[in-house]
């Protein structure tokens, strides 16, 4: 039976850079480590719980017997909505978040070619977030890293993967 522990947040927070750092570090050693990104398009989806589905069962795949650790936009309420694979036993969410001011300063740096730093796309990501904040108590851990780096975020992840097993 596998653990899944999903990090969550918006885009720009930092799960793709805090999943990369754990994976590229060799850091969980028992677990397989992927952004929901590299799974799979959002943008083949018309449902989002659909694609939630569908990456957890590709994760599913292609982890062999490891855990799962899955760095995803998912929300607390969503993931209720989805039917996890039979040979999942427990999942756990962890919310990585960062000011509104520090989202929109990331977001705005980044790759225009990303279709991020609109001020549309921005607005919607902040009030995205302030969604996830508003059911921080559904979330397992909640990590603020608007003034911490990713080895620092990671470090408090892989802190309580280990201590929660």
């Amino acid at each position: 039976m596998k653990k899944i522990i999903f990090i969550s947040s918006v885009c720009g927070v930092g799960k793709t850079s805090t999943c990369d750092y754990i994976k590229s570090n060799n850091l969980l050693d028992n677990y397989a480590i992927f952004d929901a990104d590299d799974l799979l398009n959002i943008h083949d989806y018309n449902d989002n719980i659909l694609f939630y589905e569908d990456n957890v069962k590709v994760a599913v795949e292609k982890s062999d017997n490891k855990n799962i650790v899955l760095g995803s936009c998912i929300n607390p309420v969503e993931i209720k909505k989805i039917r996890m694979p039979s040979n999942v036993e427990t999942y756990k969410m962890i919310l990585i978040y960062c000011s509104n001011e520090e989202l929109e300063k990331r977001l705005k740096l980044r790759d225009k070619s990303r279709n991020c730093s609109s001020d549309e796309f921005i607005k919607g990501q902040i009030e995205y977030q302030n969604y996830m904040l508003n059911h921080k108590d559904l979330f397992n851990m909640c990590i603020d890293n608007t003034d911490i780096s990713t080895k620092e975020t990671s470090k408090k992840i892989i802190d309580y993967i280990n201590n929660n097993k």
